[in-house]
């Protein structure tokens, strides 16, 4: 019998786990490994912030260690409500901002305060993997509709008045997108939040990604429902200020349910890192993000450009989008897989073993990425870019002459 809870068993390993730990298996190993898996920057935080928080941690240690209200360090979420206004013309009050232990919690608490056991739940397919595997621990009835190619891998809007507050209470999705990288439409955005209101459901927006746009803008869907009576959003400080490892996130949404998410974080965390919060503040107040993202979207730009025109020589028979924004090329390689009589996750495992090139399969963020891979263009320098894809092609190559 097992000793674990049939919540827990009915979760399976994930591969994306599997991955990137065998990512840093083979490094330690000695291996020059091309790891195109880590969704995090390319480049580590300002060194200007970094000297500022230290010297001000130097000067009152306590301070910066000590416990502090369960909702968030104040200074914090009134510079969060300042930044909102400033790129989003957004409104809000610090009141209605909860700091947390990342996106991830964010997202957790977000469903979990919203959803009872045995609700739906409408995802979008593909979408982040942990999604999936959040309904599941949650006991929710998982509704999806399908993001294609064909459409730039936004949803058809019927399918979201099909399914949205008849079949789901809720719908979780995130723009810029992890793994597709699509930015939503805006007929789309506007749709999902019409048939929330008047269908009273929920929408829980994951903006991970907001900042990283190198062509167009991003969508900010609470301007159509600007006193967020149907709108939870769930941002990160991983991204736009490079600390991942920081574990560092946010909530804003109605006055009257934060509270309810203050009280759920009080009982699975007590407080986000404190740390982190004060360097998060420090970021905003000093000015430190603006000047940080004017120097490294031009890099991840560059390197976007250089992984998308390495892949599409390299790979002429794939499917690929170029990305407008987040991290990820996000590649139809079928033809590819059917010719290795390889699956998309079998791939990935003997790529990784056979060259050391450490990639995502498609089909862990959903049945519709099946075929399809998850490549970071951001973490590594152009040159190693295109080592890897190199790599990736004369595997492949050693494969087809093995099946033919």
């Amino acid at each position: 019998m097992s000793r674990v809870s049939r919540r827990l068993r009915s979760l399976p390993l994930n591969p994306h786990r599997i991955l990137i730990a065998k990512a840093h298996e083979l490094s330690r190993k000695g291996f020059k490994v091309y790891d195109f898996t880590a969704g995090q920057p390319g480049l580590p935080p300002s060194k200007e912030a970094l000297e500022y928080f230290l010297e001000m941690v130097r000067k009152d240690p306590f301070k910066h260690f000590r416990y502090m209200p369960t909702q968030g360090l104040a200074e914090l979420r009134e510079a969060v409500a300042q930044d909102l206004n400033k790129y989003g013309g957004i409104n809000i009050s610090a009141n209605q901002i909860l700091i947390t232990t990342g996106g991830a919690e964010a997202l957790y608490l977000s469903t979990l305060a919203l959803l009872d056991e045995g609700d739906g739940i409408l995802i979008l397919d593909p979408s982040y993997s942990v999604y999936w595997d959040l309904a599941k621990v949650l006991g929710l009835r998982i509704e999806t509709c399908r993001q294609s190619f064909e459409n730039e891998f936004n949803p058809d809007p019927e399918c979201i008045k099909e399914k949205l507050g008849v079949k789901a209470r809720a719908v979780l999705f995130a723009s810029p997108d992890n793994p597709t990288s699509r930015v939503i439409k805006e007929d789309v955005a506007k749709t999902i939040v019409e048939v929330a209101r008047e269908r009273r459901a929920w929408i829980i927006y994951d903006v991970a990604y907001k900042h990283l746009v190198y062509e167009g803008e991003h969508v900010w869907i609470e301007k159509y429902d600007p006193a967020l009576e149907n709108t939870i959003v769930c941002g990160s400080f991983s991204k736009d200020i490079a600390i991942p490892g920081g574990r560092l996130g946010y909530i804003y949404g109605p006055m009257d349910v934060i509270p309810e998410l203050v009280k759920l974080k009080g009982i699975f965390g007590i407080v986000a890192p404190v740390p982190m919060q004060w360097f998060a503040y420090y970021y905003l107040a000093q000015g430190f993000k603006e000047k940080y993202l004017r120097e490294v979207l031009p890099v991840y730009k560059r390197r976007r450009d250089v992984a998308y025109e390495a892949f599409k020589k390299l790979f002429p028979e794939a499917r690929l989008h170029k990305p407008r924004a987040s991290m990820y090329l996000f590649p139809d390689v079928g033809t590819y897989l059917n010719d290795m009589k390889l699956n998309d996750v079998e791939f990935t495992l003997k790529l990784a073993e056979s060259k050391a090139v450490v990639m995502l399969p498609g089909s862990i963020f959903g049945e519709a990425g099946s075929g399809y891979l998850r490549i970071t263009f951001v973490t590594m320098n152009e040159n190693e870019i295109i080592e890897g894809f190199k790599l990736m092609r004369e595997f492949i190559d050693e494969k087809q002459s093995k099946t033919t």
